[in-house]
């Protein structure tokens, strides 16, 4: 289900994803000076985190993996010129490798696994001893407004869960067995024009799954509509409309 919906988002991801590059770059710059000869990056995506990697290790091989088919296409294809990083299709939940990495590094995707906990124990099996995991998490209070808005609407098809929260995640580290040497836990509020920007923004980024905007069952024509408008009304924020994105990144050794 994921990987059908990204794959259906790849050539449009990339337009909206403001909050997503932002996380990227707070992952990379949570990285202390280190030479690794191996990158792992988990949920590559269409490679914002990637491109940041090839920046900062420019010579280091990176494996990119991502459970999307048609992410991983256009990504092959974008970054046609850097043959050291090599595009997987696998799913980030259960990749297995024989080699352990130095470093393993993801953003902005493993909040979409249906299993945090035995994720985090399958990364920390592809770890090396004193390796670093950098890891960039959305988190529950990630598009608060529009769960809210849709629990009033529409409290039949509101959704049954939610992104983790910070304490869970960091507790989902632990018991795999990670060590958490730093972590940095933020909200913003990301500004867009007006609400149906914000609708469109968020539906060509694949960002329909119910553990955020909770469409586990459509909404009708007219619940849409009734959606659309409240939210301009009741979230207005210079001249455009606001929508809160919770983040958290870690950076974690074994």
């Amino acid at each position: 289900m994921i990987g059908r919906r990204f794959s259906a988002a790849a050539k449009t991801y990339d337009r909206h994803a403001r909050p997503q590059q932002a996380l990227a770059q707070a992952v990379v710059s949570a990285l202390p000076e280190l030479y690794p000869e191996q990158i792992l990056e988990l949920g590559a995506g269409t490679g914002q985190l990637t491109r940041l990697l090839i920046d900062r290790f420019p010579d280091v091989p990176i494996d990119a993996v991502d459970v999307a088919e048609k992410m991983v296409e256009h990504s092959r294809l974008k970054f046609g010129k850097f043959p050291r990083v090599n595009w997987i299709e696998a799913d980030a939940q259960t990749y297995l490798t024989e080699v352990p990495y130095p470093l393993i590094a993801s953003s902005a995707a493993l909040h979409w696994v249906s299993n945090l906990r035995k994720t985090f124990s399958t990364i920390f099996q592809c770890l090396e001893n004193d390796g670093l995991f950098a890891l960039g998490m959305m988190l529950g209070g990630t598009l608060k407004e529009l769960r809210e808005l849709r629990q009033t609407i529409a409290p039949d098809k509101a959704p049954s869960d939610s992104l983790t929260g910070y304490a869970e995640t960091e507790e989902a580290l632990h018991e795999a067995g990670f060590r958490v040497l730093r972590k940095i836990h933020s909200e913003e509020q990301i500004l867009y024009d007006s609400a149906e920007e914000f609708f469109r923004a968020i539906h060509e980024q694949g960002v329909t799954g119910r553990r955020v905007t909770g469409d586990s069952e459509p909404l009708t024509r007219g619940e849409l509509s009734e959606l659309v408008a409240d939210y301009q009304e009741r979230f207005a924020a210079d001249g455009g409309v606001y929508a809160t994105y919770e983040t958290a990144v870690f950076l974690a050794t074994r």
